[in-house]
């Protein structure tokens, strides 16, 4: 799909051989976000959760820095926006 969103950073599976359900995001070698699709949790079967992992150098946090997405582009774009939004509050260039 055209309009998909296109990840700016590197995404690796989180636990290679496990049927790609589960990924983080780095910038350059700082992990800074995972997406996983959520098999389990009532409500949410099928969706993209995602959430900003802990990054040493932040000392303010945003709100929130969890959630569910329908597609994993969308939950990826999610976790880029709040790191992005991070790098900013700290006064860090982008990677």
């Amino acid at each position: 799909m055209a309009d998909q969103y296109q990840p700016i950073y590197k995404w690796r599976q989180t636990w290679p051989g496990e049927g790609y359900q589960d990924f983080s995001g780095f910038d350059g070698e700082q992990c800074f976000g995972r997406i996983q699709l959520d098999q389990t949790s009532h409500g949410k079967t099928g969706m993209w959760k995602w959430n900003v992992t802990h990054i040493p150098w932040v000392q303010e946090h945003i709100m929130p820095h969890t959630g569910w997405e329908d597609t994993s582009r969308e939950a990826c774009r999610r976790v880029e926006e709040h790191y992005e939004k991070l790098l900013e509050l700290h006064g860090r260039a982008k990677g």
